[in-house]
């Protein structure tokens, strides 16, 4: 295996950013273990050329650290004054991980969650166990249900935003993959919500992403080939600009989040091999940051090949229905 072999150095990549997840989960009293066998299993498939299965067990591993992290927050939390003792920041990422507002005064937030955590019954108090029903000897059987059309149906499960965006690890680029992309900028927007510094490059028009999403147009670049006269800011499809444009924001924002819709259209203008290039760059410039990129695709788009070769510079994130 080529040591200067791009998809290979971006593995490496993965599997670093996990290393220190892990040392700095370490630290802070969180239990490692699954997570770092996970990522042994990544070094010995990227040994073994499993490249796939090496950033499987990579994702699994950040995953678990970013599982077990809030298993530990939440099971530290014992009283309203273990809530006091959190920072401001740290109790947004609880309201937040709990679809609670998240704006207002520390006792605000405190007084949220702790609502919140009697609602669910995860607070102080020891629940009360319940009382087994007898069973008469006679029926101490099983019941079979009597009709399956009387079973009551599985709930579906909605998509939530917050877990979604909670999930993704600064430093690393996903394609988000969907027919519109609508919960991109769902995603996007959690993060700008939470005071992310954000650049968005999209073919759709700043001001209607404003309407749709209540998304600042500040931080929004039309990704058009028309001259456009105002204040919207605009970008022609011409990948070195586009690379300059990002190149600039992660010097200034080293923790934002880039979002960019309109891989499509770039490829109408310029070869893919070119966009290929131009994403693998830009993969490698966000991973010596702590920004995360996001990239939109339809895959109908492309063909399978094509998707194939995306998806080994960026994590896949399926949202197809």
């Amino acid at each position: 295996m080529r040591s200067g072999d791009a998809e290979f150095i971006q593995i490496l990549n993965i599997i670093e950013r996990g290393r220190k997840l892990v040392i700095q989960a370490r630290k802070e009293g969180v239990d490692t273990s699954l997570a770092e066998e996970y990522l042994s299993e990544a070094k010995y498939a990227l040994k073994m050329s499993k490249k796939e299965t090496a950033i499987d067990y990579s994702k699994k591993a950040i995953s678990e650290i970013v599982k077990a992290k809030r298993e530990q927050t939440r099971d530290a939390i014992r009283s309203k004054e273990d809530l006091l003792e959190l920072t401001k920041g740290e109790l947004r990422n609880l309201c937040a991980q709990y679809g609670l507002d998240s704006i207002g005064v520390k006792e605000e937030l405190t007084d949220r969650i702790w609502a919140r955590l009697e609602e669910m019954g995860t607070a102080s108090r020891e629940p009360e166990p319940e009382e087994a029903e007898p069973v008469p000897e006679e029926s101490a059987h099983v019941a079979e249900p009597e009709e399956e059309e009387d079973m009551p149906a599985a709930p579906i499960k909605e998509w939530d935003p917050v877990s979604s965006a909670e999930s993704l690890t600064p430093g690393l680029s996903y394609l988000i993959e969907e027919k519109r992309p609508d919960r991109l900028f769902l995603l996007y927007k959690y993060f700008i919500d939470q005071g992310k510094p954000g650049l968005s490059i999209s073919r759709t028009n700043p001001k209607i992403l404003s309407r749709k999403y209540d998304l600042k147009e500040s931080g929004s670049i039309w990704l058009t080939g028309k001259e456009i006269h105002g204040d919207i800011q605009t970008v022609l499809p011409i990948l070195e600009f586009i690379m300059s444009l990002m190149e600039e924001f992660m010097e200034s924002h080293m923790d934002g989040v880039i979002l960019l819709d309109g891989l499509e259209y770039l490829l109408t203008n310029n070869k893919f091999n070119s966009v290929l290039r131009f994403l693998r760059q830009l993969v490698d410039n966000v991973s010596q940051s702590e920004c995360i990129l996001m990239v939109a695709l339809s895959p109908d788009a492309l063909d399978q090949t094509e998707v194939t070769l995306l998806e080994k510079d960026l994590l896949p994130m399926n949202y197809l229905e």
